[in-house]
């Protein structure tokens, strides 16, 4: 693959995909897809999403990772204005549900800059300072994300509306992230909904060594504070606005969380 980012695409082209999406994401509007004619590149696809945040004057807090599969990169960044450190996470739409994933966040204690040197997972390990309850909160800019490729997709965030960072993990650090963790959901009116999880990357570091030497090989450095998340354990999980809920991580702790949206 060719890795010049604008390869085959002109400038103002990968420019003009990522001004549709910052119009998208301030406006609340939604597109059938980017009016670009030319199929994107994995890398294209990445450089719109990177410009995206530069257009928008956001500054990232995160990233959201998994093992790449063939013909997809799992990576994006995750914005500090987007990464919820209360109970009340508003949303800027209206709905009577949201769509969450619940996660572990590892937040970096040190920077992990480019270099030409791979980092491995002991370097990870190391520069793993805490590990947080999480929720990605999911939604698109896309009017039907079936419709569009991968690497629309992949520019526009692949899915992360926001992050909700909970609390700490009772007992849980860098060297003993489980692969496996039952979360359970409660809401009042509603018998509380368990599910025995796992980990889709089954080494919740790895996901985290493939994105720090994936960053580096483009110049991008990981930042002490920044928040990495690797994939759910409990899938996709539908749940109500406008009421109090409570997503258990097994003995690692609970998460409260009440999602508000424009109608509040």
């Amino acid at each position: 693959m060719d890795q010049t980012p604008f390869a085959g695409m002109a400038e103002s082209t990968i420019m003009q995909a990522a001004a549709e999406l910052v119009r998208a994401r301030q406006t609340g509007s939604r597109l059938d897809a980017l009016s670009c004619d030319d199929l994107l590149s994995l890398e294209q696809g990445f450089e719109i999403q990177q410009q995206v945040g530069l257009l928008a004057g956001k500054k990232v807090g995160g990233w959201k990772c998994a093992l790449p599969k063939p013909g997809k990169w799992i990576v994006a960044p995750i914005y500090i204005d987007d990464i919820v450190r209360s109970n009340h996470y508003p949303l800027n739409f209206a709905t009577s549900t949201v769509r969450i994933e619940p996660e572990l966040a590892c937040v970096l204690g040190s920077d992990l800059p480019a270099r030409s040197a791979p980092y491995t997972a002991d370097d990870i390990l190391r520069s793993i300072s805490q590990v947080h309850l999480s929720l990605e909160v999911i939604d698109c800019r896309y009017t039907d994300p079936h419709k569009v490729t991968f690497e629309q997709l992949l520019a526009d965030g692949l899915f992360n509306h926001g992050l909700v960072l909970g609390p700490q993990a009772i007992s849980l650090g860098s060297n003993n992230l489980p692969v496996c963790l039952e979360v359970t959901l409660r809401h009042p009116g509603v018998e509380p909904v368990s599910i025995c999880g796992a980990h889709p990357d089954q080494d919740p570091v790895l996901p985290i060594v493939w994105l720090a030497n994936f960053l580096s090989a483009r110049g991008i450095d990981l930042q002490a504070d920044q928040v990495v998340i690797t994939g759910s354990y409990a899938g996709v999980l539908e749940v109500p606005t406008h009421q109090p809920l409570d997503i258990q991580f097994g003995e690692a702790g609970s998460l409260p969380v009440f999602f508000s949206t424009l109608e509040e």
